[in-house]
């Protein structure tokens, strides 16, 4: 199985990317560049690096814009309409953009009919690519287990079906090793087994596991499947074993050194781009005098430590003395132009100033108000353990769920953050950036 920064990826989906990028950035302009190099075989290398330069930058703008269009989302790609849908977009973007560049570097660009013909060609192989790439058939699944992680672990798979499987059965552990009969090879029933967390397992299960994994079944564990399907780590599974010895080498020393130094470097020239923006806003929120300019509230940093977050008021003034209370209770009291700020994140563009300061990070858990986090403390199990890295002005739990205005939907939010504490890298923050360049985009899942 294919993984991204820790995330699992469903096969499908990194073949698509897979053959996007071969056919895109490497096949397509090789092929495109061949019949120029033959007519005109005296050409210098530099213009003939000039011209692949310039066709291997329009496969690597299809590949973004294909990613920003979801279409390498398996679930829009099975639908033939979305996907077409999806596609027609990305081309129509991506001539607009060629258009825009064409005009500025018209002296040194390529002609613009064989600009045309490439993007035609590139749409009817994008189309190909997808409808080929979709799986026939789906992967056979046996569940051994009983009770409520069984049924929570049928409905993941339910609502994943991009992961191409189907429960053809659910078992009780105890039953399975007398099942098959003499002669019969259970392989042939199914492709893999999902084995539940419930209890702990017998030498005798144990046994028959290991000779079904040799007849060339897959045999899982439903907290993995669960981790690598959703991209979260199930709180009501997780064991303080599984926390201790689990493989968090992304949160040692090093690595904690070079997020910061990337921190510091990003934040700064984020701050230093913005700060025309910062200046206008704080101009047109002064304008309005109905408040400060500035929002500052105390929030809980790494390892629980309380600091000062720093942000455009979006609301107006509370009453002194007010109680923690979840963003969705206080709706009434945001401004028109504070919804506007909060729908594309510009009212926390001052937290880069904490990222500076080393309050906060570019991306981590977001930092709640200490009331809420000791309230959540005493509900939800290992909620402690996303106060060990450094909150974020981004984060996993952001780019991948709304915000939480219950404790079932925060649960939901830890199993997020505790992911992303356990797969914690630099590479995993550079999905996280490109993520949440798509949700500011298009304005969604602000709170």
């Amino acid at each position: 199985m294919a993984t991204i920064c820790g995330k699992g990826l469903p096969p499908r989906a990194a073949l698509l990317l897979t053959v996007d990028f071969i056919c895109l950035v490497i096949v397509a302009p090789l092929v495109f560049l061949a019949p120029e190099l033959a007519a005109t075989p005296t050409r210098s290398f530099a213009a003939i690096l000039w011209s692949l330069a310039q066709l291997m930058a329009i496969g690597f703008l299809c590949q973004a814009l294909f990613y920003y269009n979801e279409l390498y989302n398996l679930r829009l790609v099975r639908n033939l309409r979305d996907m077409l849908a999806g596609v027609f977009r990305a081309f129509a973007l991506m001539l607009l953009a060629i258009a825009i560049v064409f005009e500025v570097i018209a002296q040194d660009a390529l002609p613009l009919s064989r600009i045309l013909a490439l993007t035609l060609f590139l749409l009817c192989l994008a189309v190909c690519v997808r409808v080929l790439c979709l799986p026939r058939r789906p992967e056979r699944t046996l569940i051994l287990g009983s009770g409520e992680e069984t049924a929570e672990l049928h409905e993941t798979v339910d609502h994943h079906p991009e992961w191409n499987v189907q429960v053809v059965e659910i078992m009780n552990p105890s039953a399975i090793c007398d099942y098959t009969p003499s002669g019969v090879d259970t392989s042939q029933t199914y492709d893999r087994v999902i084995v539940c967390n419930g209890k702990p397992r017998s030498s005798k299960l144990l046994d028959k596991l290991l000779s079904l994994r040799m007849r060339g079944l897959l045999i899982e564990d439903s907290q993995a499947f669960y981790e690598r399907s959703t991209g979260r780590m199930r709180v009501d599974g997780l064991t303080l074993e599984q926390c201790v010895f689990a493989n968090n080498g992304g949160i040692g020393l090093y690595a904690r050194r070079g997020k910061r130094i990337f921190d510091i470097i990003a934040a700064s020239i984020l701050l230093l781009l913005a700060a025309p923006l910062i200046a206008i806003l704080a101009v047109i929120i002064w304008a309005q005098r109905d408040g400060d300019v500035l929002f500052m509230q105390q929030r809980t940093g790494l390892y629980g430590r309380p600091f000062q977050i720093i942000k455009f008021r979006t609301m107006r003034n509370s009453s002194p003395g007010s109680e923690a209370k979840w963003a969705t209770e206080e709706t009434a009291r945001i401004s028109a132009l504070g919804a506007f700020l909060r729908k594309y994140r510009l009212d926390e563009l001052l937290q880069l100033i904490n990222i500076i300061r080393g309050e906060m990070s570019l991306v981590g858990p977001r930092p709640e108000q200490p009331g809420l986090c000791r309230m959540l403390g005493e509900h939800l199990p290992f909620y402690e353990v996303r106060h060990s890295v450094l909150p974020g002005l981004t984060g996993w739990a952001q780019v991948r769920y709304h915000y939480g205005s219950s404790i079932e939907e925060s649960k939901r939010k830890l199993e997020y953050d505790l992911f992303y504490v356990k797969h914690l890298s630099l590479w995993l923050d550079c999905a996280i950036v490109i993520e949440t360049v798509k949700v500011v985009l298009v304005g969604r899942g602000a709170k």
